[in-house]
């Protein structure tokens, strides 16, 4: 048996406590510890109280212990299997490495065999690699030799051998011109023979066609005769049946003529019949016309009579209202009268109180000058005062400041001593310094002159290489100019070609060559004797003049 000390449960109601339904299972893992309710305490020899206590078996406890590891040991299982199944994995592996008949082992052997053959692969576009880059070479090389070959063309003596080559071509061109026409002459001589004889054939021809078109052109005339003269027959016979029609028309016409008339006639009696019935017509309507105008006059008499009653009513109206305008003018006029005679009297009134406000207002005036004067003599002895103070106290800074000023002047000319001072130093200082900056000038300009000397000693030097360099490509560009005019020369002469103009600007050119020649073997004799000179009093000399222009006219100590 296990004995256990368990907190002490609490008296609040487990229905609100979380705690207490967790507390709850562990109660009832044991049947041997029921719970206490009783109220007197039990203690046990060492002062323990029993009913915080609770007493388990060791199977419980075991099954506790075992609850409470489980997770650690369902983790430790896990990874044991996958330790167990990755051993075995790799010996499985360790195992078929080797074996030729498996997925693996074929597939291992296809990446072999496919690395080989990219190898081989590799090797092959390696030499095709290399063999392009030898064509490239090849075609690179191809390129700039024509491309100089094309410069070189473009040179000025090669384009002058050029144009004579060309003049040679058209010299060979004219030649050949010149055959052509003699042949096109001796052609046209034949040609005008045999256009002479066709010309004869053809002008034997044309008068024979011009015979025969004559006698065509006769016949036809006499056909035409004939033909007119058949027209005139036809027409005359036409005429003499076109009169007879006439005639006939005449008749038809003037019997349509008199019909025409006799309807006419017919008609004139109708509207006279007509203008009779319509006049009597315009009689009677006039008549009934009349009527209704007396009518009409008689009902304008009575309205006459209504509107004169209606004039006297108006007329009586017109009198009373002016009646009426009279009376409220008398009115009115009352009125004016009455407002008039109650103004005189408060005028009246008015005047009478107008004397008292003048005493009253002349009293106020009075009073008032009385009341400036005394403030203006009050303020001109305030002006007065101040005047006296402002006087003073100017007085007495107007001391104080040329105090300041004599104080300052002593002041001022205290430092002016001072910086006169400072500034001699300062000076002194200025012209040491200035010293020193000619001495490293002079020997700064002195060192330049060297310099300058082996610069341009150099520059011969160098002049002289660039000489003999282009003397030795003019005799390289004479040779390589010769070679060529020389075969195009040797081609021309052995296809029958004028080759003057080409031998002629071939001369020239060696020509200008020999003077290049010339002139590049008298710098370089120039140069070789300036080269030779040895220095000696006229460097010296040299060197003098170049420290007066350079500004030196003082001594120079030798440290």
């Amino acid at each position: 048996m296990v004995i256990k000390t368990l907190p002490v449960p609490s008296t609040k109601p487990p229905g609100n406590n979380p705690l207490a339904s967790k507390r709850r299972p562990l109660h009832s893992l044991s049947a041997s510890c029921p719970p206490d309710n009783r109220l007197e305490q039990h203690h046990l020899p060492d002062a323990a109280d029993l009913r915080r206590m609770c007493i388990i078996t060791k199977t419980d406890l075991n099954r506790i212990y075992d609850n409470l590891d489980r997770r650690q040991r369902d983790k430790d299982a896990v990874r044991q299997e996958i330790e167990r199944k990755k051993e075995m994995a790799d010996r499985s592996a360790q195992i078929t490495k080797q074996w030729p008949n498996t997925i693996i082992g074929a597939r291992e052997r296809k990446i072999e065999m496919k690395k080989i053959r990219d190898q081989e692969d590799e090797d092959k576009r390696k030499v095709v690699d290399l063999e392009e880059e030898k064509l490239a070479a090849e075609r690179r090389r191809e390129h700039i030799e024509k491309a100089k070959q094309l410069q070189y063309y473009q040179t000025d003596r090669v384009r002058t051998f050029h144009s004579a080559l060309l003049f040679t071509e058209v010299l060979k061109e004219r030649d050949l011109q010149l055959e052509m026409k003699k042949r096109i002459e001796k052609m046209r001589e034949t040609d005008e023979n045999e256009e002479h004889q066709r010309y004869q054939e053809a002008q034997n021809e044309f008068y024979k066609a011009e015979q025969e078109k004559m006698e065509r052109k006769l016949k036809d005339q006499e056909n035409l005769a004939k033909y007119h003269r058949a027209q005139m027959d036809q027409r005359k016979s036409q005429f003499v049946q076109e009169k007879q029609q006439d005639l006939k028309e005449g008749d038809e016409y003037r019997r349509l003529a008199e019909q025409y008339s006799l309807e006419q006639f017919e008609l004139d009696r109708f509207k006279k019949l007509t203008q009779k019935d319509v006049k009597s017509m315009y009689d009677k309507a006039l008549e009934d016309k009349r009527t209704v105008k007396q009518m009409e006059e008689a009902l304008d008499e009575e309205e006459d009579d209504e509107l004169r009653v209606y004039a006297e009513a108006k007329k009586k109206m017109a009198r009373l209202r002016r009646e009426k305008e009279v009376q409220a003018h008398q009115e009115k006029q009352e009125a004016r009268d009455h407002m008039i005679g109650y103004l005189g009297s408060l005028q009246k009134r008015a005047e009478s109180d107008n004397d008292a406000q003048i005493f009253r207002a002349q009293a106020q005036r009075e009073a008032k000058e009385l009341r400036e004067k005394q403030e203006k003599f009050e303020k001109q002895q305030k002006m007065q005062e101040s005047i006296r103070k402002h006087r003073f106290e100017t007085t007495k800074r107007r001391e104080v400041e040329r105090e300041m000023e004599e104080r300052e002047d002593v002041e001022i000319r205290r430092k002016k001593a001072e910086a006169d001072r400072l500034f001699l130093l300062y000076q002194q200082e200025k012209d040491k310094q200035r010293h020193e900056d000619a001495l490293v000038t002079s020997q700064y300009h002195l060192k330049q002159a060297q310099e300058r000397k082996d610069r341009q000693r150099d520059m011969k030097a160098s002049e002289l290489e660039e000489v003999l360099l282009d003397k030795h490509m003019n005799e390289v560009e004479k040779q390589q100019y010769q070679d060529y005019t020389g075969r195009v020369i040797a081609y021309m002469d052995e296809n029958g070609r004028n080759t003057y103009p080409m031998r002629r600007a071939v001369a020239d050119e060696v020509q200008r060559f020999d003077q290049l020649n010339q002139g590049i073997n008298k710098a370089e004799s120039q140069t070789n004797e300036n080269g030779e000179k040895k220095p000696g009093s006229q460097d010296k000399k040299s060197l003098e003049e170049t420290k007066k222009h350079l500004g030196f006219q003082w001594d120079i100590p030798n440290k």
